[in-house]
């Protein structure tokens, strides 16, 4: 079996505290994750590679910004990832299950800083988009410990778009 159609798959809870959640929320919402663990986790590589190799007039504050972008994508992957178990289901955690859930592509760093730096505007956006649909998925299933989750990260992700967008100007 597949990745994917394992993680499509409803996993019943292991245990289901009583938190108020419906039965059937525990699957759909820890399903609903998986893609925003897996857009996080390629984000946060792809971030960190810039950071890496940035240069230039603005090397300072371009290294200092991807450097706090990471930072918070990498302790939000074990948020995310925490999240999913908590409703009882295993979390992705290869690249082959990431390359299967996410939406944000592996791909050379080549091109100047400006292909750079407008490639993570793009997958910032793409993280936004993700979010907003697992967002929707917990809304549905009054799941407010994830919409929160969501909610926080959306807003980290806009910001981060817009200050990236910021540096092309």
């Amino acid at each position: 079996m597949s990745v994917k159609a394992a993680t499509a798959r409803a996993v019943a809870p292991a245990v289901t505290p009583p938190t108020g959640l419906a039965t059937k929320a525990y699957a759909v919402v820890a399903k609903a994750l998986g893609p925003v663990l897996a857009d996080s986790y390629q984000l946060f590589i792809k971030t960190q590679g810039v950071h890496w190799n940035v240069s230039g007039p603005n090397f300072y504050g371009l290294h200092k910004l991807t450097q706090d972008q990471y930072e918070d994508l990498y302790a939000a992957i074990d948020v995310i990832a925490e999240r999913i178990r908590a409703l009882g289901a295993p979390a992705p955690a290869s690249y082959t299950s990431y390359g299967e859930l996410g939406s944000i592509r592996d791909e050379p760093g080549s091109g100047d800083q400006a292909a750079k730096l407008a490639m993570l505007v793009r997958d910032n956006g793409r993280l936004c988009e993700t979010l907003r649909q697992a967002l929707a998925t917990a809304e549905e299933h009054d799941d407010v410990v994830t919409a929160d989750l969501l909610t926080a990260r959306l807003a980290q992700h806009e910001q981060n778009a817009w200050m990236l967008q910021m540096t092309l100007q």
